[in-house]
């Protein structure tokens, strides 16, 4: 076997198991929304940790779907949490930040959104302790939704 060759099947390996972490900031205006997409492969566990500013009059909700418009996740007065699921197959999906501010509430100020989110091995770390779809209605903790992994 040639050294080429075998720096070739190194770097294929570790390509396999690069840890895919991503987080990401931005501003939710009052009664805006904002989405975030994004493609998965099949069998794919993925993780989240959400914080949201406080919002003085303001609620805000998140909701996790994929292509189909299967709900992985819903939460109304989402302040901070976390959440996970599993996919099925390769699909897109999308997470929206929802604030709400009721109307004669005056103006208010932007909150800031934080959001981390892990797949693969280090989901995994994050998830030991999920919940099944059917603890979520319960509330609390992680949350797993779509196929137990």
């Amino acid at each position: 076997m040639s050294v080429e060759s075998l720096m070739l099947r190194s770097a294929a390996a570790l390509l396999v198991v690069v840890v895919q972490v991503e987080a990401v900031m931005f501003h939710l205006s009052p009664n805006q929304r904002k989405c975030l997409k994004e493609e998965i492969h099949k069998d794919v566990l993925v993780t989240g940790e959400y914080t949201l500013s406080e919002g003085p009059g303001q609620t805000a909700s998140l909701k996790v779907t994929d292509s189909k418009g299967h709900v992985l996740y819903n939460k109304e007065d989402a302040v901070k949490g976390k959440f996970a699921f599993t996919t099925e197959e390769y699909d897109m999906f999308e997470i929206c930040f929802e604030s709400h501010l009721p109307s004669g509430s005056g103006h208010s100020a932007e909150r800031e959104v934080f959001l981390r989110m892990k797949r693969g091995v280090e989901a995994k770390k994050l998830c030991r302790h999920c919940k099944s779809r059917e603890a979520e209605a319960n509330g609390g903790g992680i949350e797993e939704a779509g196929r137990p992994f």
